[in-house]
Parts: structure tokens; C-alpha cells; sequence
């Protein structure tokens, strides 16, 4: 990463990562600090899209070849799909990957980027009380709750493109990485909680879990609050 940022004089403001740990370590922290780089995560079911792109592609010459030679084996033929891939016109980029080099690739991310949407008004405010999304799993069952049970409150508001918001629980913890707002609800602090299961009794004093939120939220509370 330092010799890619050494060799250009556009840095970029934000840096947008997984969280692996070649990204989350004290040298890449240090690194990105004296280049002014905002980094942030989202654990969004919104995956690389590009990548993902190129994969279903790969995949689906390999399945061709597969039928074709009536074996599964990829070992053989993946330098030649690679090839073949990288030697084909992109519809986005309208060349081929093996055309793109130092003297037009301005051009391409003119290209590209000519129709990126401009920023506009963020749908929520900071301090607005929100709940988030359930990813579905492809397994999961189809009448289980789409949002959390838990309510968060927006911390603060990434100006990325789309934009993201940092969240913390109501004990003031800042919930790791960002989030979109398709993935965000507008809710209200509910005025009961829901009990999950009574851990510890200590006179008129119960220990208790509640219902949707992790064990950081057990709390004790008196046995005439709860109904």
C-alpha cells in the first residue's frame, strides 16, 4: 500500500476495507495517518460487487468447459479462462483488460466514474434512534424478524459514496464498522423491554438478559419492574 500511495499524487480521503487484519494493524493505521486517510469498514451483505462480478463470470466459462469436457477439473483450463477473460471486451470499461495501462487510465476512470451519483442529503440526523437490518441468510426462515431488536443511535455521518453512518448502543459503546442506509430503520426506544432468560436472584433483585440484545446489556433490576 505505501508504494502504491508513493507513486501517485492522488490520495485519496477515504479508504473503505474488510476487516482483515493486513488492514487493521498499527503499521497500515500509521500509514494511512500520515497520508490524511479516513479508513472505515461496513459489514454490509453489500459485498464487493466487482469482484463478485468476476466471479459469477469465471464461473460460468468453467461450468461451460465442464459440460464440454465432461470433467470438473479447473486446474487445466484456468490460465486459459483467465486469458480469454482478460483479453475480452468489458462493457463498463468498453476495452479489454489487457488494454488498460499508465497512458489511459485516466480516461478510463472518466469513463467509469462519469455517471456516479453526487452526494445528497443524508436520510438520517445524528442522534436519530434507529434499528438495523437482518441479513437473510439463504437458509434462514423466511418469518424471522427483519430488524433488530436493539435500537442505536446515529454517532456520526460518513460523507462517502453512498453514504455511511457510525452507530453506538445506548450504553454509548461505538458499534464497529459503518453502516448503509438501506440497512438502517427509524425507530423509537420502546417503552418495555422483553425479558430472555433470569441468569442470577439476589433478594428482591433479579440478573437478567434481555431479549435481542447481547450479554454486554445483562443488567440487574428490581423483580417489581418486571412483569
Amino acid at each position: 500500500m505505501a508504494k502504491i500511495l508513493n507513486s501517485t499524487s492522488r490520495i485519496p480521503k477515504n479508504l473503505q476495507t474488510d476487516d482483515g487484519k493486513e488492514f487493521y494493524n498499527a503499521n497500515f493505521k500509521r500509514l494511512l495517518q500520515t497520508k490524511n486517510i479516513n479508513h472505515y469498514s461496513t459489514f454490509s451483505s453489500l459485498k464487493a460487487s466487482i469482484i463478485e462480478r468476476f466471479n459469477r463470470t469465471l464461473k460460468g466459462m468453467m461450468w461451460k468447459e465442464f459440460s464440454f469436457r465432461g470433467t470438473h477439473k479447473w486446474i487445466d483450463i484456468y490460465k486459459d479462462l483467465i486469458n480469454d477473460y482478460n483479453n475480452t471486451i468489458h462493457s463498463t470499461i468498453r476495452m479489454t483488460p489487457n488494454d488498460v495501462n499508465s497512458s489511459n487510465e485516466q480516461h478510463l476512470l472518466d469513463t467509469v466514474y462519469s455517471n456516479l451519483k453526487v452526494f445528497r442529503r443524508p436520510k438520517f440526523k445524528i442522534n436519530d434512534e434507529v434499528r438495523i437490518s437482518k441479513y437473510k441468510h439463504v437458509f434462514e426462515k423466511g418469518y424471522t424478524p427483519n430488524w433488530t431488536t436493539e435500537v442505536f443511535k446515529i454517532k456520526s455521518i460518513k460523507n462517502t459514496n453512498p453514504t455511511t453512518y457510525i452507530l453506538e448502543d445506548y450504553q454509548g459503546n461505538t458499534i464497529e464498522g459503518g453502516f448503509y442506509e438501506y440497512e438502517l430503520i427509524k425507530t423509537k426506544l420502546p417503552q418495555v423491554y422483553l425479558v430472555e432468560k433470569v441468569l442470577r436472584r439476589r433478594n428482591n433483585r433479579v440478573y437478567v438478559k434481555w431479549l435481542g440484545f447481547s450479554s454486554e446489556h445483562n443488567s440487574w433490576v428490581n423483580v417489581n419492574d418486571i412483569n
